[in-house]
This record gives C-alpha cells, structure tokens and sequence, in this order.
C-alpha cells in the first residue's frame, strides 16, 4: 500500500525516516502552510504537521491529517503506529532521503555508474550500491548501517509499547 504524505517544516526527521522506509514524503522547509494545504489536496497526500493550526484548517478541508508531537523518536514511533508502517529500512525500496527521489539498485556491472560518484576505497569495497536517479545522491550499506538498523529497532519496541498502553 502505496502512502504518500506531505511534511511541514518542522518535521524534517520525520520525513527523513519515512523516506527511509520507503514512503513518499515531499518536504522543503521553505514551503508554506497554503502551498502545504494545496499539495496534499492536489496530490492526494496525508499532511503531516506539529502545527495546531494548520492541522485544523486541513481538517476542515477533508485532508487527512495528523497532529505530530514530542521528541523526534516519539513522533516516528506515533506515524508509523498511525499508518502500520513497518520500523525497518530496506534499501531495495527505500527512497532518497535527501530528495525522495526512487532509488536505482546497482551491483556487478552496474556499479560502474557510480564510479565517480564515490571515493575509489568506497567502491573498491562495496558490491552493491543505490543511486538516486533524481538528484545523484549515491547510498551503500556502510559503518552507518548497523546505527539505522538498531534505531529502527527502538522505534519499533516504542510502537510494541505504545500499541500495548492502547489495548489496556
């Protein structure tokens, strides 16, 4: 099931992780509330916002909406509950977590592509890596990878918790 949502400002991690996970997520932080509203409702997205205000009015407009709040790991944890999105990060359906664009999978041959795009050392040792075909950005299951899977890990036990605190 295909989720596409639209971030506000304040929420850039968030639509880091969603990215991350798969989701298409549009966020710029120079993006208003008006031009927020009109694209969730132009491109059928689910608005997601720590802003009251701007909650309300897409309430008033039919968008789905959500009211977001707390430390970053608490509003990851409420979205993806909200939304049954799976805490774990797959790389084969991740998106650009800088652009949202789609990520191109490359291995073998393939690689080549990236050749210039990383440091000889970094495509020397790594078979696989994923290209955004949007902005160039080149991504590989580096040093960095064990953090991302332990994080994911944290926000899935905060969703066990809080889906246990519900059914009490």
């Amino acid at each position: 099931m295909e989720r596409r949502f639209v971030v506000d400002a304040m929420l850039g991690r968030l639509a880091l992780w969603l990215r991350l996970t798969g989701n298409d997520a549009l966020y710029s932080p120079q993006t208003d509330d008006n031009e927020l509203i009109s694209t969730a409702q132009r491109e059928d997205r689910i608005l997601l916002t720590s802003d009251k205000d701007l909650y309300r009015r897409a309430e008033k407009t039919g968008i789905t909406a959500m009211l977001v709040r707390g430390n970053v790991d608490s509003e990851i944890a409420q979205v993806f509950a909200a939304f049954g999105i799976p805490a774990r990060v797959d790389p084969n359906t991740a998106r650009c977590s800088k652009c949202n664009g789609p990520l191109t999978h490359l291995k073998g041959p393939d690689k080549e592509r990236v050749r210039n795009l990383v440091h000889e050392q970094t495509y020397n040792y790594y078979d696989e890596f994923w290209l955004c075909e949007d902005c160039g950005s080149v991504y590989f299951q580096g040093g960095y990878w064990r953090n991302i899977t332990e994080y994911m890990d944290r926000i899935a036990r905060m969703i066990s918790e809080m889906n246990n605190q519900s059914r009490s």
